[in-house]
């Protein structure tokens, strides 16, 4: 009789534990879903608009490339961000001209001491080399320790989701490895074990930015397997020490290294390279929902989701807009190439950050009319809104500005 009750309260013991494992596992999926629907928000940012940060290191990575470490003046720690995201960064010019506004990526995981931001100083067109080379890297490259920097919260809807469990493919070209380090050294903080599998290109060793922190990782993490590829290689330059191939990142590459099964792609670089492989990857098979990316310049992306195209601006009659709450009617004529230009002419106060339909800072409230956007974007627009920096109006048209 007595092992028979022991028998049945031990049943009893182990339903209780599995019943508080699985609510536990619930509460912890909940919280997961919800930090991922949150985290480009604007009610949950670390912070509402514009906050003084100090530039306490600055660490030259390679050629042209900077590591800036931000800290809060006072010490106070600094709210945390999803791996991927990027920082708003509004670089002071001269006396009475509008700050640069500049979008960096966090080169780091998160950490309560600082954010990371490691930033190229970007040179003029190899066929224009007589422009000035990027404005606000050449700023943020003049700056010093000590100085201080008004920064808006991290943002961004490229990041790594917390709610996907699949093993990863991460792919970078040049300083589109920011996010991706980001990435990398979360996973390797958390102890996750998943595959990873890193595709990095860059032109040489000399342009190799943030080399050793990734090799640590790598070298720490047996299930963290990186394949680096320089399209140029210096005379010094050895295989396998310094890269694996020469050439560029290509799609062939990326299946005859990973093994057959099921990944999740998460890809940053210049516009060539994403369109390249975004799309090559989606011809080849990959699911659309698995395939997440940010390009760095100018890119035309295109899902197979994806109906409509992108617009022309072409002259035609005028066409009306009005900015509701300011109280401005003007008409569109074509001389600006997006509403962004147009509402920030008015001098209306707008936030705004790449410029290129990628971060969606510019969203606008659509109130009447139609517009037409002249890029796919990269960030998706709330229902009802449009992204100003990418949006042209396609007839009368009244914003909530």
């Amino acid at each position: 009789m007595a092992s028979l009750a022991l028998s049945g309260w031990m049943r009893m013991r182990r339903r209780q534990q599995q019943f508080a494992d699985d609510k536990q596992a619930f509460l912890e999926a909940v919280a997961i879903t919800a930090r991922a629907s949150r985290a480009d928000k604007q009610d949950y940012l670390g912070w509402t608009g514009q906050r003084e940060l100090r530039i306490s290191a600055i660490v030259d990575e390679a050629f042209g490339v900077k590591s800036f470490y931000f800290t809060d003046p006072e010490g106070a720690p600094l709210p945390s961000f999803e791996p991927g995201q990027f920082l708003t960064c509004h670089l002071a010019t001269s006396a009475g001209e509008k700050p640069l506004v500049r979008c960096y990526s966090l080169s780091d995981r998160p950490r309560e001491e600082y954010y990371r931001l490691t930033v190229k100083l970007c040179s003029p067109p190899a066929d224009r080399p007589q422009l000035p080379p990027g404005r606000g890297s050449s700023r943020l490259h003049a700056m010093q320790v000590g100085d201080r920097l008004s920064v808006s919260a991290p943002r961004g809807g490229f990041f790594l989701d917390p709610r996907r469990r699949h093993p990863l493919v991460l792919i970078a070209g040049g300083i589109g490895v920011t996010p991706i380090v980001s990435m990398l050294a979360s996973l390797a903080e958390a102890g996750d074990d998943r595959e990873v599998y890193l595709f990095y290109g860059v032109r040489n060793s000399n342009e190799h930015p943030l080399r050793d922190q990734i090799e640590e990782i790598v070298r720490e993490h047996p299930n963290v397997h990186q394949f680096v590829l320089y399209s140029q290689p210096l005379p010094d330059d050895t295989q396998p020490d310094d890269y694996h191939e020469q050439g560029r990142i290509t799609v062939d590459l990326v299946r005859r290294i990973v093994p057959t099964g099921t990944f999740d792609y998460y890809l940053c670089g210049p516009g060539g390279l994403m369109e390249t492989m975004v799309e090559g990857l989606l011809a080849a098979g990959v699911p659309a929902d698995r395939v997440l990316y940010e390009a760095f310049g100018p890119a035309s992306i295109r899902k197979p989701s994806d109906t409509a195209e992108p617009a022309t601006v072409a002259a035609g009659p005028p066409t009306r807009v009005v900015l509701a709450n300011s109280h401005h009617e003007v008409d569109w004529d074509n001389h600006c190439e997006s509403l962004l230009e147009l509402i920030e002419e008015l001098g209306v106060a707008i936030d705004s950050g790449c410029r290129s339909g990628n971060c969606g800072m510019c969203a606008a409230r659509v109130l009447e009319g139609d517009i037409a956007t002249v890029k796919q974007p990269g960030a998706q627009a709330p229902e009802g809104y449009c992204l100003a920096c990418i949006s042209v109006p396609k007839s009368p048209l009244v914003l909530d500005l």
